[in-house]
């Protein structure tokens, strides 16, 4: 669209903004009254977004959709914070035609964008920042939990694939049973092995414990 046209069409007007997001790129559908007027891709870096958004429509009142996704809520922190309104939607909630089941970056922007003008939308709540970084830490507990289980499964593998399955019992070991299997007699090779298992193991609760 003629650049002309753009400028008399969104001057001091509500101006709708779908973002579709990517690790390397925007995708933008950017729609007024009703029209898509301009359509654009650039690098995913918010300086040339922001510059888009206030060289371009600088008397506009803009509003910006995404999906969350996988880059959490940082680029609603800094929309929020030059004064752009912005909706996060949860993923694989946007109205789409009944027709239509074809997805594109293209086509997820636009989409984006029309039921943001439309407000057809399901808005994410959008925890603040200190509950945010507290949920960072408890998936990493759990991630380092689940470490600790499978470095506990390993070792009892270990005994099972070397022939000392008759020694401890099935199932779940005591930390008896994995004291003593520090201490059991094994070929130089089988050592190394068994011992970094152990290693493995250690690293992990020491992380848990510095953790907690």
């Amino acid at each position: 669209m003629n650049r002309k046209i753009i400028n008399y069409i969104v001057k001091s007007k509500k101006v709708y903004v779908g973002l579709e997001d990517s690790k390397r790129t925007w995708k933008l559908s950017v729609r007024c009254e009703g029209v898509e007027i301009h359509y654009t891709s650039f690098e995913a870096k918010y300086a040339v977004l922001r510059e888009y958004l206030k060289n371009k429509y600088p008397d506009c009142e803009i509003a910006v959709i995404y999906e969350a996704g996988f880059k959490g809520f940082g680029l609603y922190d800094k929309l929020t914070a030059d004064k752009i309104k912005c909706v996060v939607t949860p993923p694989n909630k946007v109205t789409q035609e009944k027709s239509s089941r074809i997805k594109t970056d293209k086509i997820d922007a636009r989409r984006l964008a029309a039921v943001l003008e439309k407000n057809d939308y399901k808005e994410c709540a959008i925890p603040d920042p200190e509950r945010r970084e507290d949920r960072q830490l408890s998936r990493l507990l759990v991630q380092v939990q689940n470490e600790i289980i499978r470095a506990k499964n390993r070792i009892r593998k270990f005994f099972d694939f070397i022939g000392y399955s008759e020694v401890y019992a099935a199932g779940a070991w005591s930390e008896k049973n994995y004291t003593a299997a520090r201490s059991v007699q094994l070929s130089d090779s089988l050592k190394a092995t068994l011992d970094g298992y152990f290693e493995m193991l250690d690293n992990f609760k020491a992380l848990r414990k510095k953790l907690l």
